[in-house]
């Protein structure tokens, strides 16, 4: 059912589709781990409907439940975007969640819930999903992080790269993580080369940071490339 979902979304949202290039870097139908800058509320769409991956998204766990959706809905979009407050703002974004949080679990996501520490759950779920050859969507910019002028990223929360050495103690093979960028000016989303962790070391935690300072330069790269085109 999730995957006639997705199908489904991909159709009524194509007219709003971007541009999707780097298509060559990818070498196998899965599974991998595509990283991506945020860019708001704007980014997780445009990504779904414009790359030929189904992908199975990491959603903030506020956004999977029915009762605290609508207040981080309210704070993240309703009004720092639409510019509604108080009650009037509150009621749009309860009517608005309701949509929202069908259509992020009908989606078969990840919930992620950071402010409760439930770090393992979202990662043995996140790996099964690995294990059964699908590809998993994860933007993982800290927004409590300073903010890029640039850019417009936040520095990006490493975790997620200890799916990696939890893929490769299950099957020993080597996980792909491809950085992706989307970019709103150019209407455009690029991927790039795979980035792997290497296999175990001594110095793993190490290892883990590297992997994941190569992954953020490289979207800051992507997104650069795409802000410049004419």
């Amino acid at each position: 059912m999730s995957d006639t979902l997705y199908k489904i979304i991909r159709f009524l949202g194509s007219p709003f589709a971007c541009r999707c290039i780097g298509l060559e870097n990818i070498y196998t139908s899965g599974p991998a781990i595509y990283v991506a800058n945020h860019l708001g509320s704007v980014g997780p769409i445009a990504i779904m409907l414009s790359a030929p991956v189904r992908f199975y998204p990491w959603a903030i766990a506020e956004m999977t439940d029915h009762e605290r959706a609508p207040l981080y809905l309210y704070n993240d979009f309703v009004h720092p975007t639409l510019h509604l407050n108080g009650r009037f703002g509150m009621a749009v974004s309860a009517v608005i969640s309701r949509l929202s949080v069908r259509l992020i679990n009908g989606l078969d996501s990840v919930s992620v819930d950071r402010n409760r520490g439930r770090y393992m759950e979202p990662l043995r779920r996140s790996l099964v999903l690995l294990a059964e050859g699908k590809n998993l969507l994860i933007l993982p910019e800290d927004p409590a992080g300073p903010l890029d002028p640039e850019t417009h990223m936040r520095p990006f929360l490493c975790g997620f790269i200890l799916l990696c050495s939890m893929y490769q103690r299950l099957t020993g093979s080597q996980l792909p993580v491809y950085p992706l960028a989307v970019s709103s000016q150019s209407r455009t989303v690029s991927i790039g080369r795979a980035v792997f962790l290497e296999p175990p070391g001594s110095r793993r935690r190490d290892d883990i940071c590297r992997v994941c300072n190569q992954l953020q330069e490289d979207v800051q790269e992507l997104y650069k490339s795409l802000e410049i085109q004419p």
